[in-house]
């Protein structure tokens, strides 16, 4: 107990030492027949009075103001991408501490992936996320509200799972479908494959051209892949060709109870070429721990909904808060370069 309030101690004098304090606003965006409920999350320099955002019985939240006026300034821009059932707060906590140092944030519900519209046939349509990435950028710029706040050449992408494979999508990761097919044949229980062989969804009628397709977002500057999905299957020599550099953060594990587990996303660094790719393996944590720190009733009650679900909440709040401040203190000195001078220099 002693462990985790030192933490939090530790993560509330961050926050209260940051240039910038945190606002939250929601809006949609559509995007053909998408509708994307948006959570924005941008700096301010005006006092106000905070509220717990994001909090539900199973997960906490975070504190920021609602709707309060933007500090002075442009900011660098980063777009969210959840994973497979995650929504535009699943990092939320992140956003927070990116907000806190001159970052305006974008995190979006990605139909058909997203909680409570989780659909495996509409889901192995994986460029949909990415094109959704493509998709918030090109709305931020059409608002002149959001234009003014953003600097147009500092735009990045956090993706969590499968999230993450739409974030190296995004700056040039490609894959195959027939490479996932077989794949799936030979290991159809892998990370990768159970949503869909569990589904009995039929790859074979997948859009091999969609899928096989090169989604590169040119505005795109940098990307973070928190342990991404896809791993075995992105082509070597797309990765050779990235359009800006990529930093991977591995966790320890893939579950909590298969020690030594991994998708494999810090085995990518060695593709390198054009753009580096920097991985991070953190000695602790899993999977899940990208996720908020959970309220105490919270594996119990993903347990009660679906058995499955409770690896969602399996492990404590000290070791997700230590993710959570190693992730942060991994990203903040990637972005340094696109990050505002008064983050810069305080």
């Amino acid at each position: 107990m002693k462990k985790l309030l030192s933490l939090w101690l530790l993560l509330c004098t961050t926050a209260s030492a940051s240039p910038y304090q945190i606002v939250i606003h929601d809006e949609a965006f559509s995007r053909d027949s998408r509708t994307l409920a948006s959570r924005i999350y941008y700096p301010t320099e005006a006092e106000g009075p905070r509220q717990n955002v994001g909090a539900n019985p199973v997960f906490t939240g975070i504190a920021g103001q609602i709707d309060a006026p933007p500090a002075k300034g442009t900011f660098p821009l980063v777009v969210f991408s959840h994973g497979s059932g995650g929504n535009n707060t699943s990092q939320a906590w992140l956003a927070a501490a990116l907000v806190s140092q001159g970052v305006v944030v974008i995190a979006a519900n990605s139909p058909g992936s997203t909680t409570g519209d989780s659909v495996p046939a509409q889901s192995i349509n994986l460029w949909r996320q990415t094109e959704d990435i493509s998709a918030l950028i090109d709305a931020i710029g059409a608002s002149p509200r959001w234009a003014a706040l953003v600097n147009p050449h500092a735009i990045g992408v956090v993706g969590h799972s499968k999230g993450g494979y739409s974030a190296i999508a995004a700056i040039g990761g490609r894959v195959r479908l027939a490479d996932f097919i077989a794949g799936c044949r030979q290991r159809p229980q892998s990370p990768n494959c159970r949503f869909y062989t569990q589904a009995r969804v039929d790859l074979t009628q997948v859009t091999a051209d969609r899928f096989d397709a090169d989604y590169t977002d040119p505005r795109i500057r940098f990307a973070v892949a928190l342990d991404p999905g896809m791993v075995p299957y992105l082509r070597p020599e797309s990765l050779h060709h990235l359009n800006a550099p990529l930093l991977i953060i591995e966790p320890q594990n893939y579950l909590p109870s298969e020690k030594g587990s991994r998708l494999g996303g810090a085995s990518l660094a060695a593709n390198g070429a054009e753009q580096p790719i920097r991985a991070q393996r953190l000695t602790r944590g899993n999977h899940f721990d990208f996720l908020p720190i959970c309220q105490p009733n919270g594996r119990k009650i993903l347990a009660s909904e679906e058995q499955e679900a409770e690896v969602l909440c399996a492990t404590t709040p000290a070791q997700r808060a230590w993710v959570h401040q190693q992730t942060v203190a991994a990203i903040l000195p990637f972005i340094r370069p696109w990050l505002p001078a008064r983050a810069e220099n305080r």
